[in-house]
């Protein structure tokens, strides 16, 4: 089968799980494959051709030059670090097929959601940072490194945050921070200086927004406990206690939304905001971000992702 629509995944994303039965129920020509899967395939890539392909199962699939689109939904390195030591074999396993990956932007002329490079870019949150800046977002008073005396200088709370996601294993737990509320006054040197931080002025009162950006298309929604906006981290708080309420942002964000999107060279960004005394300030975005808790009927995201991997939106 020739295929039109390529996917890089995961076994457990859930996010992909709802766009492939969108494209199933439309009948139309997709190829999932997750990165947990791939020794399973027999797969050939030809890049003089322009050409791939995989042997399974099913059958024979052909991803050649005129594929219409790609989803890459991974990060391009990789996060979740082994609780155990790997094996000379598994390392090796890991590392090839993480430049086989990397072997898939021979398909250039497809559309990107996301590019790879641009995914590697955007997910740096200093220059995200920078841009977002650059183009006229409110943004945090932010410092990143190690060097404690810089981060006393805040003289008021700060917000504490790694630079990229940890998912950490020890033996069989999964590890994961968030972000945290502290004084600069509590910051030790010894506990600080191993690994840089980026520590942010802390704002408050703050309501948290996530907007979803797919394409020419945008989903606003304002993250609540009880009706008030969440003092810490709301990722922390059960799920059965955050309400997720549709919102109309200024046109002027709407548009910086999609002028940082098109920045960054990305076709989908899930982009976190606060809202405080009527002011808009950009926290991050992420070019691979979750967004299948938000889906709904009524804000049909898997719907819109589906339209552009199929070229309709």
């Amino acid at each position: 089968m020739i295929v039109d629509i390529l996917i890089l995944s995961s076994i457990f994303d859930f996010s992909a799980d709802l766009v492939t039965q969108n494209l199933e129920k439309r009948e139309l020509r997709y190829l999932r494959l997750n990165k947990e899967n791939l020794s399973e395939y027999r797969i050939t890539v030809i890049p003089d051709e322009i050409l791939m392909k995989i042997e399974c199962i099913e059958g024979t699939f052909i991803v050649d030059d005129n594929v219409h689109s790609v989803w890459f939904r991974q990060p391009i390195f990789l996060r979740n670090t082994p609780g155990e030591t790997l094996t000379v074999k598994e390392q090796l396993v890991r590392s090839q097929w993480t430049a086989f990956l990397r072997s898939l932007s021979i398909f250039k002329n497809a559309m990107w959601m996301n590019w790879p490079e641009s995914t590697y870019l955007a997910e740096t949150k200093a220059f995200q940072l920078m841009q977002a800046h650059k183009l006229g977002f409110r943004t945090p008073k932010t410092k990143i490194g190690n060097n404690v005396k810089e981060f006393i200088g805040f003289n008021q709370d700060v917000i504490i945050k790694s630079l990229d996601t940890v998912l950490l294993r020890e033996g069989d737990d999964c590890l994961f921070t968030y972000s945290t509320i502290e004084s600069p006054n509590n910051f030790r040197d010894e506990e600080v200086y191993e690994a840089p931080l980026t520590v942010q002025e802390y704002i408050s009162p703050k309501t948290d927004i996530r907007v979803t950006v797919v394409g020419n298309k945008l989903f606003a929604v304002k993250i609540t406990s009880e009706g008030a906006g969440i003092k810490e981290d709301w990722r922390i708080l059960n799920k059965g206690k955050l309400e997720y309420t549709d919102i109309d942002l200024p046109d002027e964000i709407n548009n910086l939304c999609f002028r940082l999107v098109k920045e960054l060279g990305l076709n989908f960004g899930a982009i976190d905001f606060i809202e405080s005394n009527g002011k808009y300030i950009f926290i991050e975005i992420n070019p691979t971000g979750e967004w299948g808790w938000l889906n709904t009927p009524e804000r049909k995201i898997d719907t819109c992702i589906a339209d552009w991997l199929a070229g309709d939106l």
